[in-house]
């Protein structure tokens, strides 16, 4: 596990806490768990309240409840081939439909659908700096209004573009490439923060407990 990973974990479960889904008690028990070392050897972990990196120390066992959610919860990676190949077939999708109009195939959409998703994992750093600035506000509305709002954005901008005479490829295009980026703004949960860089001596191929 690395820095980042560990961080990532941290987000995960103080937004579970934080909705009510993880008691307090098995939120700390678990993030006592997100321990790792540095290239000097010293061990770090994050800490419950603050999100900032401070010094290891032992741990509580896991309970039952916190062992199953770790033991289902997918990498970071996994979601990001996911995604990228998820939208990879829908591009191959949309191609081969647009391609059946009078037009040429629908390249500029094709083409969105997959590199918006790849820049979104080389760019998740900076990404997540941004919506860092916005996190504050976005943590006093309730998980399901985000949820809400995000399933709505389509719709809605499907029907700003189609007013203001927005037809066809270009529809398409606009529509997928505002939702899409509206969407990540909703729901994108940062890692990290202020306190959480990664402490001096840190490396993003350290090792966990």
């Amino acid at each position: 596990m690395t820095f980042e990973e560990a961080a990532q974990q941290y987000s995960m479960l103080r937004q579970q806490r934080d909705a009510g889904q993880l008691p307090e008690e098995h939120y700390r028990s678990a993030v006592s768990q997100l321990a790792v070392a540095d290239e000097q050897g010293s061990y770090w972990m994050l800490d419950a309240n603050t999100a900032q990196w401070v010094p290891y120390a032992a741990p509580q066992p896991l309970t039952a409840p916190v062992l199953e959610t770790k033991r289902r919860g997918l990498s970071q990676s996994t979601w990001d081939v996911i995604s990228v190949v998820g939208n990879a077939v829908l591009s191959a999708g949309w191609y081969l439909y647009s391609g059946m109009a009078e037009t040429k195939p629908d390249y500029l959409t094709c083409g969105a659908m997959l590199v918006l998703p790849i820049s979104f994992v080389v760019l998740r750093k900076p990404i997540d700096v941004l919506l860092r600035s916005i996190q504050p506000f976005r943590s006093k509305i309730p998980p399901m209004v985000l949820a809400g709002c995000c399933v709505a954005v389509p719709y809605l901008i499907s029907n700003y573009l189609f007013a203001f005479g927005v037809r066809q490829f270009p529809f398409m295009f606009c529509s997928y490439v505002m939702s899409t980026l509206v969407s990540l703004v909703l729901m994108r949960q940062p890692t990290g923060g202020a306190g959480a860089a990664i402490p001096p001596g840190g490396s993003q191929q350290a090792r966990a407990i």
